[in-house]
């Protein structure tokens, strides 16, 4: 079965560990998965000189024929 993808970007901070203070994304895999896409992970895109984790893409995917 095909799947589409949908990427969402988050800023992190950029400290040694993630700031989730914000618990911002959690509002988004909430609002996401209301309309049928399921969370499968994260992919670091950005990374501050100390080596932390400044911004990030969440991954969703839903299969094809229910992506429309």
């Amino acid at each position: 079965m095909p799947y589409r993808y949908e990427y969402v970007s988050l800023h992190t901070g950029g400290g040694f560990w993630f700031d989730n203070a914000s618990c911002e994304h959690r509002e988004i895999i909430a609002r996401y998965a209301a309309n049928g896409w399921r969370y499968i992970g994260f992919v670091p895109t950005q990374f501050s000189g100390e080596g932390g984790i400044k911004e990030i893409d969440l991954v969703f995917e839903k299969p094809e024929e229910q992506a429309e």
